[in-house]
């Protein structure tokens, strides 16, 4: 491994702060797809700091959040002030979190409201697409009159903007952040779905049985990307009854004290049963706790609830994965990685940035760094140096970068 690729890395990550620091500020943009990866909400207002076009993404924060991450370009509108933005985001406003599943194989999205207008993209039967608002386009006839629909501005998980006549959408609210789980569920047939929730009390037993964690467990899991400091095994819900211990339930029904704790919510509830109120969704009696399940396999639940007069709501899902098995894995990976860096110097110079010693995997000394100081290194650091490994590279950066390591210098407690 060479020097250049050592030490990037660690510049890059350094350069990274100064951007987010100085409040380079690019304008603010509106999400227009949901992002699962960092659990954020179509219709969400952002501040983008950065513009890659090498790399296509956005680095932005959430307003008020001093943490920064990168989104794809076409997830967001065009940077502009924020009072712009805001305008853009009511705009949107009526189809928030609204999606469609195309019906017909060959849609086309066109670059006008107009039926004979170019077409910019052909869509897939079962390609999930964006609605972002209605617009007055011409009526589509077929040979019999007027068809039934509106044109809708659109966009394709690919960045394709358009038109489309809805005849031939099937229009979905997305719940959460997984927008493709969302749809597959609202296309689920009760009658084909094995294990599907009915109120028979052996089911319920079942969704007591599972392990319910926050649903960015799960999209960790997905991506390959586990997130330590996150994934805690104390966090999720459990309903509080130890189904083993208090056996059958078909004829006492269902009493415990569910407990949620989250990162954001926390609550306990204590119910005497549980009972169907409607297909799929279920209340805690005695308490203001509901239930929805969805998922092919009633995998995802959502928690309803009220705080102080507000009403919340939190999404759950079913691992059968380990999680104490998985951070611990990921632990190891990252001490290996780390293992394996230092074993490539252990000592790595730069006329311009000094010279780094690894003495062990987590320990480093640096020296002779003038020329950082005080724009990326306090003046008040002192040249010892823990090495953390706590951040993902993008996908983009590896084929110039092995990684991203955190420098922890004595007497520096946070970057600036």
């Amino acid at each position: 491994m060479s020097f250049r690729k050592i030490f990037l890395l660690i510049s890059a990550f350094l350069l990274a702060g100064i951007f987010s620091s100085c409040g380079r500020n690019l304008g603010y943009s509106v999400l227009l797809w949901s992002n699962s990866e960092h659990e954020i909400a179509d219709g969400t207002l952002l501040k983008v700091h950065i513009k890659s076009n090498i790399s296509q993404v956005y680095v932005v924060s959430i307003p008020g959040s001093k943490e920064n991450f990168e989104i794809p370009l076409w997830q967001a509108t065009e940077p502009e002030s924020k009072a712009r933005a805001l305008k853009q985001q009511k705009r949107f406003s009526d189809f928030e979190h609204t999606y469609a599943s195309v019906k017909l194989d060959g849609l086309p999205i066109r670059s006008d409201a107009v039926n004979t207008s170019k077409q910019v993209y052909r869509l897939r039967e079962g390609e999930i697409i964006r609605c972002l608002y209605r617009g007055a386009g011409a009526a589509v006839t077929n040979g019999k009159g007027n068809m039934e629909g509106e044109w809708l501005r659109v966009l394709t998980e690919t960045g394709t903007y358009g038109w489309c006549f809805s005849h031939n959408l099937a229009l979905f609210q997305a719940e959460g952040f997984d927008v493709s789980a969302a749809n597959q569920d609202s296309s689920i047939k009760t009658d084909d779905v094995k294990g599907e929730v009915n109120g028979d009390a052996s089911i319920i037993r079942a969704l007591i049985a599972k392990k319910w964690y926050p649903e960015s467990f799960a999209n960790m899991i997905k991506v390959g990307r586990i997130d330590v400091k996150r994934m805690n095994p104390a966090l999720g819900f459990s309903f509080g009854i130890d189904i083993e211990e208090n056996g059958d339930y078909s004829s006492t029904g269902f009493a415990g004290t569910a407990v949620l704790n989250t990162e954001n919510a926390g609550g306990t509830w204590t119910y005497t049963d549980i009972t169907k109120k409607a297909e799929k969704e279920y209340e805690f009696k005695g308490s203001n706790l509901k239930m929805s399940i969805r998922g092919a396999g009633s995998d995802t639940m959502i928690l309803q609830y009220s705080e102080k007069g507000r009403p919340k709501q939190e999404t759950l899902v079913a691992l059968s994965e380990d999680i104490e098995a998985l951070l611990e894995n990921e632990l190891a990976r990252r001490q290996s990685e780390l293992k394996r860096i230092a074993g490539a110097g252990p000592v790595f110079k730069s006329s311009n940035y000094g010279t780094i010693k690894f003495n062990n995997e987590n320990s480093v000394t640096w020296t002779n760094y003038k020329l950082l100081q005080p724009g990326i290194i306090s003046n008040k650091a002192i040249g010892s140096v823990t090495v953390t490994l706590d951040y993902f590279i993008a996908g983009s950066l590896k084929s110039s970068y092995d990684g991203v390591i955190t420098m922890h210098f004595t007497g520096m407690e946070e970057w600036h």
